[in-house]
């Protein structure tokens, strides 16, 4: 009887809490989170050299923040750099998770990167 009682506060110890994110991660998060609105903040300012540093700060933070990719993708088209482009909204697409929104929007800007490199050429 005792190990039953034992075994059934074990299991019932493993169900009652959930595996909480490491705080090392939570603070990635918000890091992450404060450098993408510093980078809207510059790039409205139109510091769009300013606002691609701090994105490029967000993705070391955080490599699978598909907001981050896409709005470095943005910001390199505005500046002509349309491999670059092409490259981080293929990336954005990729850590997309299913969210359409950002897979659209990610496709648009590389099909206005293809435009721009054979506008180019």
């Amino acid at each position: 009887m005792r190990y039953r009682a034992l075994i059934l506060l074990l299991t019932l110890s493993g169900c009652s809490t959930l595996p909480t994110p490491p705080e090392e991660q939570q603070q990635s998060l918000s890091a992450a989170d404060t450098l993408l609105a510093q980078a809207d903040t510059k790039a409205a300012n139109g510091e769009i050299p300013q606002a691609i540093a701090v994105l490029e700060r967000a993705v070391r933070l955080q490599p699978r923040n598909a907001q981050a990719w896409l709005r470095l993708a943005e910001l390199y088209l505005l500046q002509g750099e349309y491999r670059k482009a092409e490259q981080f909204a293929g990336r954005a697409e990729q850590f997309a998770a299913g969210d359409q929104t950002l897979i659209r929007r990610s496709k648009i800007v590389i099909k206005q990167a293809h435009e721009g490199q054979r506008g180019r050429g």
